[in-house]
């Protein structure tokens, strides 16, 4: 009988979590850092394996240039390090400590007290108050910012994670076909999240990183409107954007519902959005800046008379690794006016062609799609139509 005390639990072989340290530390070199300290989520995830949905409470990975790195974490979380990170070396607190002065003594003790050390000043969970802690306790230390350092890292996604993406983009498609065979004159939003979410689960994702989003009639106007138990009626639009997820890598895929026959109004939003969208996703290849893919979006909302209503100021933006509260990795790169990153193989993005007439009409298609050595691919699959339901 298997002792699953001793099983590790990784999405990925160690050999690949020993790659993403490597090409860090490639990067930490170049910054002139000594030693790394990430509090994000996502990057202490894609460093170690190690997850949970505890990160609420105070925690972080100490990534030296050449010693093994070390996982600073609340007490109550150290099973979902015994069982998922692959490293062996961690440190625990209990609530009434104070964590960013152990993560001080920490790195005191390992050699760091006088060394460049990175941070994450733009890390949500590195809190005013634990970076004063930190800067306090290590006065003698050199505190510099370290924001996307690691992130930069994450944009080339491996064969691996692609794979799981891929899997996250199947339970999406699932979840989207059971929104639009649950919307009927008369039911409530709520019904169709719940049929939403049977599909979306019972294809195999986990809790997602954001949404889903069942914007129905003036929701659907509204940038991220979503349900509230609204009686759907006949005439108006519905968008649905919906995420899968599977191992914390995430899909998203957006497509457009008419309740009754549509309008000449919506039929012409809906069709600048399928146009828009392809002319983005078509436009995405190496080589290709990511001010190329937002003018192609731009310039079909354009000619259709519709650009006031694109209030999105880019066309997509990388999606992947994450938590709560968003799946996009918009932080890192995001398709936009001007901007000269050229994009390469491996990346992944959520392309939203969204219009909305505040009051009116919302109509928008999305897909994930994966940047490849001779062009793209749609991750995502699933009919582009404007979808009518009585």
């Amino acid at each position: 009988m298997t002792d699953f005390r001793m099983e590790k639990e990784l999405a990925f072989d160690v050999a690949e979590y020993r790659q993403r340290l490597d090409r860090v530390r490639a990067r930490m070199r170049v910054e002139g850092l000594d030693v790394l300290v990430t509090h994000t989520p996502e990057n202490i995830l894609y460093l170690s394996g190690y997850q949970t949905p505890g990160y609420y409470m105070y925690q972080c990975l100490v990534v030296p240039l050449e010693a093994e790195p070390v996982l600073i974490l609340r007490r109550g979380e150290l099973g979902n390090f015994l069982r998922f990170c692959y490293l062996e070396d961690a440190i625990t607190y209990v609530d009434i400590q104070n964590p960013a002065d152990l993560t001080a003594k920490t790195l005191a003790n390992r050699g760091f007290a006088k060394a460049r050390i990175g941070v994450e000043l733009g890390s949500w969970f590195l809190t005013p108050k634990h970076y004063l802690t930190l800067q306090a306790a290590l006065g003698n230390a050199s505190l510099v910012d370290a924001t996307g350092t690691i992130e930069r890292c994450r944009l080339i996604k491996s064969p691996k994670e692609v794979e799981y993406i891929r899997q996250a983009a199947r339970a999406a498609e699932a979840a989207m076909q059971a929104a639009i065979d649950a919307i009927h004159v008369g039911v409530t939003d709520n019904v169709v999240v719940a049929e939403l979410h049977r599909a979306l689960f019972n294809a195999g994702s986990e809790y997602v990183a954001l949404g889903p989003f069942v914007a129905a009639g003036y929701k659907s106007t509204i940038m991220h409107g979503n349900w509230s138990r609204k009686r759907i009626e006949r005439g108006e639009s519905i968008i649905l954007e919906i995420g899968g997820c599977v191992q914390r890598y995430n899909a998203g895929l957006m497509r457009t519902v008419s309740v009754g026959k549509p309008s000449d109004r919506l039929q012409h939003m809906a069709k600048a959005s399928e146009e828009a969208n392809r002319a983005a996703y078509e436009a995405i290849k190496p080589g290709a800046t990511s001010g190329d893919v937002h003018r192609a979006c731009q310039a079909v909302f354009e000619k259709a008379g519709l650009i006031e209503l694109r209030r999105a100021n880019r066309s997509g933006y990388s999606i992947g690794l994450a938590f709560p509260p968003d799946w996009g990795e918009g932080h890192i790169l995001s398709l936009q006016e001007n901007d000269p990153t050229v994009l390469e193989p491996g990346m992944v993005f959520h392309i939203p062609s969204a219009v909305r007439e505040y009051g009116v009409y919302g109509a928008s298609f999305s897909e994930t799609v994966l940047v490849t050595p001779t062009g793209r691919e749609l991750l995502t699959n699933f009919e582009r139509a404007l979808f009518v339901r009585e």
